[in-house]
């Protein structure tokens, strides 16, 4: 049962980053794109200089496991190429925030259909949920709108992503724990009985 807890926060957790995303995108439609690819480029680049750090302060014994140097090297090319190429990148980060809308919507349907194979009457909530969430993650990546539009739509697609997941979440949690207990109470009779 700790996994499962563990995975509810992981997802509430995920879910609120939507949310935090989805306002962003929304309230800062123009400046979004290109500050995303630059942050993107530095973490690489620190993240790159980080390993190259751990590679020089490694031991002789350890040198033979190591790829702390191609992955530092690498890392640090990387962020150096996006912020030469940031406006290729940008529309790069379209695709990649539109692809992530779609992934929100095909994990809630598979919620819907575990909430039916453990016979929720609700299941059908997620399942509404998830084509909605869906086929706004399809128009994100069609992107038929201009950049500011696009953005604003992306941010709302964000917010409804993370408060949907988060409804879902709790609806998937509340039941496996329902389930668990109408397992688990007549094991606890079968126990109250030999004890008496």
């Amino acid at each position: 049962m700790n996994i499962l807890k563990q995975l509810k926060w992981s997802a509430i957790i995920l879910a609120v980053a939507y949310i935090v995303l989805g306002v962003v995108f929304f309230m800062f439609p123009s400046e979004t794109r290109t500050v995303f690819s630059y942050i993107l480029a530095i973490a690489l680049i620190v993240f790159g200089i980080v390993n190259l750090i751990q590679y020089a302060r490694l031991d002789q014994t350890a040198l033979i496991n190591s790829y702390d140097l191609v992955i530092g090297f690498s890392a640090i090319i990387g962020g150096i190429l996006i912020i030469i190429n940031i406006e290729k990148f940008s529309n790069l980060i379209l695709i990649v925030f539109g692809f992530m809308v779609l992934v929100s919507g095909v994990v809630k349907l598979q919620s819907s259909v575990n909430l039916m194979r453990l016979r929720s009457g609700a299941w059908h909530i997620p399942f509404s949920l998830a084509l909605l969430n869906i086929v706004f993650g399809v128009i994100m990546l069609i992107n038929p709108f201009a950049l500011d539009v696009f953005f604003i739509l992306l941010g709302i697609a964000f917010i409804y992503c993370g408060i949907t997941d988060i409804i879902v979440t709790v609806m998937v949690s509340v039941r496996i724990k329902h389930v668990t207990d109408l397992i688990m109470a007549p094991n606890a009779n079968e126990g109250g009985n030999t004890a008496n």
